[in-house]
């Protein structure tokens, strides 16, 4: 008998866990927690039972695996909804100019590049600084997986001073990358250079965990006209808030 033949499946762009370390801590503190507050109940401290700290401990750790799985639903399901979310807001021709800010491992470059026919991406992010969870290797591999790396362009840029010049993106998105710069008049001076770069009848979606109503502020007082923010948490599993504003 002839052996069937086996083929590989082709491999796939890997968009990674989110905060790997931070999701790992979470789950050993719950499963510490969880083990003490079973334990606890046997023993006695000084003589006298402790009828409260059990109960306490194992409440902790709950909540510590439920984080966790938040986290994890997040990574492996939310992120992949708020980019769809954000790309359906704007009405594709396919020759559109993109610029994300806050590549990461190419999620929203990917996606944005997807709906393209002769447009171009732009992916920035800081991949050399020490807040990176991902490095440009791992979106230059991701784009080459998808078959779109000649339609994407990575650079390690400043998103406080892009170098670009005015009017150069019909398209603006970043997800979740803003909040990390870590001053108000930082994050303020990324939203001006959005709204320099971004050409009129652009638009610009940012999506965060917090600041988004500082974003908003600093959009509007840069001449666009901004969408009050809305909420994605039950898309995102996450506190997650969408900006949206165009530049008329």
């Amino acid at each position: 008998m002839k052996q069937a033949l086996r083929t590989r499946r082709p491999l796939k762009p890997d968009y990674g866990i989110d905060k790997p370390k931070a999701l790992a801590r979470l789950f050993l503190a719950g499963i510490a927690a969880l083990a003490a507050g079973y334990l606890l109940p046997s023993h006695k401290d000084a003589g006298a039972p402790v009828p409260l700290l059990g109960p306490t401990l194992l409440a902790l750790g709950c909540l510590s695996l439920g984080a966790c799985a938040l986290m994890l639903a997040w990574s492996l399901r939310g992120k992949f909804v708020v980019r769809d979310r954000m790309l359906n807001l704007i009405r594709w021709h396919g020759n559109e100019t993109v610029l994300d800010l806050g590549t990461g491992r190419g999620l929203l470059a990917i996606g944005a590049a997807k709906r393209l026919k002769t447009g171009m991406v732009v992916g920035i992010d800081a991949w050399e600084s020490e807040q990176a969870f991902a490095t440009i290797e791992d979106a230059q591999r991701n784009l080459e997986l998808a078959g779109f790396a000649d339609r994407v362009e990575l650079r390690n840029d400043d998103p406080r001073d892009i170098g670009f010049v005015d009017n150069s993106f019909d398209v603006v998105l970043s997800l979740l990358f803003l909040h990390t710069l870590d001053t108000e008049a930082a994050r303020a001076a990324a939203c001006r250079e959005i709204a320099r770069v971004l050409r009129p009848r652009g638009i610009a979606a940012i999506a965060d965990v917090e600041h988004c109503a500082e974003y908003a502020k600093a959009l509007d007082a840069a001449g666009l006209k901004v969408d009050k923010p809305r909420t994605l948490q039950t898309l995102a599993w996450t506190t997650l808030e969408l900006v949206v504003a165009r530049k008329i």
